[in-house]
């Protein structure tokens, strides 16, 4: 494992405990998506020669997921979540297209978009007023 894997799952860990203290439910429950699609995405095989489909499809469920909370509600928050994992879903189709992509380019740009939509996360359950438009 890489030390940017290991800061992002500390950051997604502290995300998630201030989630669970101070978070609403739409937080709660982007919180529970993320790490559904965190947890497939280690558990399915990636030999680094091959899209990985399972994340794939686990990335574009939490990007439905969150495109539907867009809809149903008016949190910004969950207007630059969706917008960073459509980028994350950006990242994968490069991938998928030309697989002649340096490997440690996807990784980075997988990470990079990932680590945004966590403190995307993280930033929205601060604010002290619950009905800010956060």
């Amino acid at each position: 494992m890489s030390p940017i894997f290991f800061f992002t799952l500390g950051l997604f860990g502290l995300t998630l405990t201030i989630v669970a203290m101070r978070g609403g439910p739409w937080h709660k429950a982007a919180g529970a998506a993320l790490g559904a699609a965190w947890v497939v995405s280690q558990l399915l095989p990636f030999d680094f020669r091959s899209p990985p489909w399972g994340a794939i499809v686990a990335d574009a469920l939490v990007f439905l997921f969150l495109l539907y909370g867009v809809v149903r509600t008016r949190r910004v928050w969950l207007q630059v979540a969706a917008g960073f994992q459509f980028l994350v879903l950006a990242t994968h189709y490069v991938f998928v297209t030309d697989q002649r992509l340096e490997q440690w380019a996807y990784v980075s740009a997988y990470y990079v978009w990932n680590i945004a939509l966590i403190v995307t996360l993280l930033v929205s359950c601060l604010p002290k007023n619950r009905n800010h438009p956060l």
